[in-house]
Parts: structure tokens; C-alpha cells; sequence
């Protein structure tokens, strides 16, 4: 019996010192790997008004920062070398619905907004410290990068850049104008001085023997230079369609700069976008100058950007005018207001003077008559977590 007993009492004692022991070791592994949750929920009163069109007034998302919802995670593999993922969900936060996204970076692909997609960005990583990253997934463009960068309105909102810069032909959004999806990408690594940069390439996975084989392939890079408050990148990004009246081969080069000089931070921005069609070359050229002013706890900005049609003479408005004529100038102010630094009220007023047959509008709103000038008021409220 005393036999029996000592048994028991030192089974018990293992299991006193390998609780602890577990727990540390989980703790261990813990230390190497991590997971996050975050988000944005962004909502504002908005009026737009097109003009000939009319005005509407509503609730709008994302006039500050994109409202979403992403998850991203890292584990340390030793030796410098570290595995990770990134799964971030646009929420059209005023109407609780997903928004869209594209599988392959053609027409045919766009699926429909209300859904849960992680249209920002889904990938897997692997890198090191000293050799960069790569990346596989659905990812934001190089273009892209750069207009969130040196746009003070980090290209969201009634003010954004991207109201000249993401269209192709008309207003619509070209596929592969903010991201793209199966793309690999290779980042470089951190350590170099100020210097950083990117290049990816996308597949559009067509059949090999199909008139469109290489649409939405993509190719694209960025580099850049970043020290004591002054940062300058360019970038440049090559889809291929075939030609249509509406479409073709896609190519996108930007230039950024910006500069912070304490007092305040200034921004320049210059795009060129351009589209091979069947009538010919429709190119347009995007100019804007920006600011941010610390003022109180918070920020004043305002841009201002001039869009000229550079098309040729081939390409033509649907009553047979040149494109070339559809210029458009674009002034944008507001002022966010930080009540600390995951909550903030703001306010932003945009307005776009078409010229010619152009019809560009402010995001969020309608496009206007020909040639009619667009505005929107957006007053909101921004919280991240």
C-alpha cells in the first residue's frame, strides 16, 4: 500500500512541474510568431453634385481611411529568415456590405460588390533581413503605392488624385489600376541606406491558345529614396489587353515626391496614364501639388491637380470631337480634427471643372453632363483599431 501511494504522490509531482513547463514553452513558441487583428470603420455625410445630373445626399465610407478589416501574422524561422500573410477586406462600412474585387484582372473577372472578399490584399510571404521579401497573392499595383504616398489625400475620398488617375477611357476604373490579383512580387529588404523599392509580375491565367492569352499579365516596379524628411519614388506598371474601342494594352508611370519640412509637408504628384486602343493612343497626363498644414490637433490639406487629354487625334468623344479637349482641373480642402490617434473628424470639399466632352466626377458621385463641372461635401467620422 505504501508502495502504491509513493507512486501516486510522484505522478503528481511530474504533473505540478510539467504544467509549468508547458506553459513556457508555449509561451516560447508564442514569442516567435504573431497574429493581429485591425481595422478602419470610416463613415460620412456626403453631398455630391453632378452637373445637369443633379445632387444626392447620403452616407458615404472611407472619406479619411478606408474602412476595413485585415488580419496579418509573422513567424520568426531563425537565421533571419521570417514567413507571414496578409488578408485585408474594403467594407462599405455606411451599408455593412463587402466590396468588389477581380480574379484576374480582366472584365471578366470583376465580381460583384456585397460580398466578403479581401479585395485590398491577400497574400503569403516569405523573407529576410538582409535578402528582402517575396510575396504571392492579390496585392496592391506599384502605381498604386505611389499615389497613396504623395496624394495628401492618400487617395480616398472626394479629393483624392485617383478622380483623374484610376480611369482609363471613361470613369470606370481600369482592372488593374489599384491591384491585381496572382501576383508574385519581390520587396527589398530594409537596411539600404533610405532605399526601397519593388518589382511584380500577375497572370492574367489565360489558355494558352486564346485570342487573349496574355490578358491581365502585368509587370510592374517601384523604387525609391527616403531620409530627413524627403521621400521620392517612381513607378511603372504594364497590363496587356487586346485591342477594343474601350481597351488595350495599359500602362501606368507615375513620379512622387514630398518633403516635411516640420511646419508643414508638401506633396507632388505627377501620372501618366494610357491606353492602346483600336482608334489609336488615348493618353492623359495628371499633375497635383499637395499640402498638409499641422494645425491645432490636427491637419488642414489641400491639392490642387490639372488633368490634360494628350490622346491622339484618332481617338474621338462619342459626338465625334476630339478626346484631346477633355481636360479637367481638380481643388480639393480639408481639415481633420484628431481626437487621438486611432479617432478623428474631418471634413473635405472637392469640386472638378470638365472641359471639352470630359465628365469626371468626385468619388462617391455621379458623373456629370459633358463638359459639366462635379463637387462633394464629406463630413465624417474616423476610427481604427
Amino acid at each position: 500500500m505504501q508502495k502504491k501511494t509513493t507512486i501516486r504522490t510522484m505522478k503528481k509531482h511530474a504533473a505540478w512541474f510539467a504544467a509549468p513547463a508547458l506553459g513556457l514553452a508555449c509561451l516560447g513558441a508564442q514569442a516567435q510568431s504573431s497574429i493581429t487583428l485591425y481595422g478602419v470603420v470610416d463613415n460620412a455625410i456626403q453631398r455630391t453634385t453632378a452637373g445637369g445630373v443633379g445632387s444626392v445626399t447620403g452616407l458615404s465610407t472611407g472619406g479619411n481611411a478606408t474602412s476595413r478589416l485585415g488580419f496579418r501574422g509573422s513567424e520568426d524561422l531563425g537565421g533571419g529568415w521570417r514567413a507571414g500573410f496578409q488578408l485585408e477586406s474594403g467594407q462599405s462600412t455606411d451599408t455593412g456590405t463587402g466590396r468588389a474585387s477581380n480574379t484576374n484582372n480582366q472584365v471578366s473577372g470583376a465580381t460583384a460588390a456585397g460580398g466578403f472578399t479581401f479585395d485590398r490584399m491577400a497574400y503569403v510571404s516569405l523573407g529576410h533581413s538582409r535578402y528582402g521579401e517575396v510575396r504571392l497573392g492579390h496585392d496592391f499595383v506599384p502605381t498604386h503605392y505611389n499615389s497613396i504616398m504623395f496624394d495628401p489625400f492618400t487617395t480616398v475620398g472626394v479629393g483624392r488624385v485617383g478622380n483623374f488617375t484610376f480611369s482609363g477611357l471613361g470613369t470606370t476604373p481600369v482592372p488593374s489600376a489599384i491591384t491585381a490579383s496572382n501576383t508574385v512580387s519581390y520587396w527589398l529588404p530594409k537596411n539600404l541606406g533610405g532605399v526601397y523599392g519593388m518589382v511584380m509580375v500577375a497572370s492574367g491565367e489565360n489558355a494558352s491558345n486564346a485570342p487573349d492569352a496574355h490578358d491581365g499579365n502585368l509587370a510592374g516596379a517601384r523604387l525609391g529614396y527616403a531620409a530627413n524628411g524627403f521621400d521620392i519614388a517612381a513607378a511603372l506598371g504594364r497590363t496587356r489587353y487586346v485591342s477594343t474601342a474601350t481597351l488595350g494594352n495599359y500602362t501606368h508611370a507615375n513620379l512622387g515626391i514630398s518633403w516635411d519640412a516640420g511646419f508643414a509637408k508638401f506633396y507632388g504628384l505627377y501620372n501618366v496614364v494610357q491606353l492602346e486602343l483600336l482608334s489609336g493612343e488615348a493618353r492623359k497626363h495628371t499633375a497635383e501639388l499637395g499640402v498638409q498644414i499641422p494645425v491645432g490637433p490636427g491637419k488642414i490639406k489641400a491639392s490642387y491637380a490639372r488633368l490634360e487629354d494628350r490622346s491622339q487625334s484618332g481617338v474621338r468623344n462619342a459626338g465625334g470631337s476630339a478626346r484631346s479637349d477633355n481636360d479637367a482641373q481638380q481643388v480639393a480642402v480639408g481639415y481633420v480634427y484628431d481626437f487621438s490617434r486611432r479617432t478623428a473628424l474631418y471634413g473635405t470639399y472637392a469640386r472638378i471643372r470638365n472641359e471639352g466632352q470630359g465628365a469626371y466626377n468626385v468619388s462617391g458621385g455621379r458623373a456629370p453632363l459633358p463638359g459639366r463641372s462635379s463637387s462633394g461635401l464629406e463630413l465624417g467620422l474616423r476610427h481604427s483599431f
